[in-house]
């Protein structure tokens, strides 16, 4: 009689689709604890980043920067126009395989353990996700999954702030402040909106003072006035050039 050894189990397989589907839900749970929007699924992220995936996959390689891009221009190449985006990448493998939410799940909780990438999951200003997931033609299962995070360039926020008072002021906005003079007009576009702090800078016998706290919109020009007994004033009106 034929000798036959112990029988090896067969490695598991995730159905890919559903694994993508499952990291999603996962980022946007995660989300949801942190109090922030949910991400809605972006067909051409979706589509850059199984583009992707694949071609890790296919050449072993695992950078950001493995076909001599970034993850901004390869949503460009699908067709997506960017104001924010940033990448996840993960490689998970086992002799044994993974079940479907096993390795959505492998992935997120290692992204999740790793500084930047949950930085990524927790951007505020993403609004759009595209996840691709591949497997490559290692012996052992090898898995690739490359999430995308994005913020289309319609979403983003346009505003121009201008002096129009005799005095010297300042605003800050998404943590970066700016010094106004007289007659000084600044144009800023954001990818996330924000609140902008203006204030009067200290003076030799003055000390500094917040003029007004204003939530930035699209297409708004802000305007510093001069008004009574040294007070500066904010007029909010619509932004004179188009976008």
């Amino acid at each position: 009689m034929p000798r036959t050894g112990p029988m090896r189990m067969a490695a598991l397989a995730p159905d890919l689709p559903k694994v993508e589907l499952h990291i999603v839900e996962m980022t946007n749970q995660v989300r949801r604890d942190q109090n922030l929007s949910t991400l809605k699924i972006n067909a051409m992220l979706e589509k850059a980043a199984r583009a992707y995936a694949q071609r890790l996959a296919r050449t072993g390689q695992f950078s950001h920067t493995a076909d001599g891009r970034d993850a901004g221009q390869r949503a460009e190449s699908a067709g997506y126009k960017p104001c924010a985006i940033a990448e996840n990448l993960a490689l998970d493998r086992s002799s044994q395989g993974f079940d479907t939410g096993q390795l959505a799940m492998q992935a997120v909780a290692g992204w999740m353990n790793s500084a930047p990438h949950r930085a990524n999951i927790l951007m505020a200003s993403a609004t759009e996700i595209g996840v691709g997931v591949a497997r490559s033609s290692d012996p052992v299962p090898k898995f690739i999954s490359v999430e995308l995070f994005g913020r289309p360039a319609s979403d983003g926020v346009k505003f121009e702030v201008v002096n129009a008072s005799a005095a010297s002021v300042t605003y800050a906005f998404a943590g970066k402040t700016h010094d106004l003079k007289p007659r000084m007009t600044i144009t800023q576009s954001t990818c996330g909106a924000g609140e902008i702090t203006f204030s009067k800078p200290a003076g030799f016998f003055s000390s500094a003072s917040e003029i007004a706290r204003i939530r930035a919109e699209d297409g708004k020009r802000y305007t510093l006035k001069s008004g009574a007994s040294g007070t500066i004033t904010v007029d909010i009106g619509a932004h004179a050039k188009p976008r």
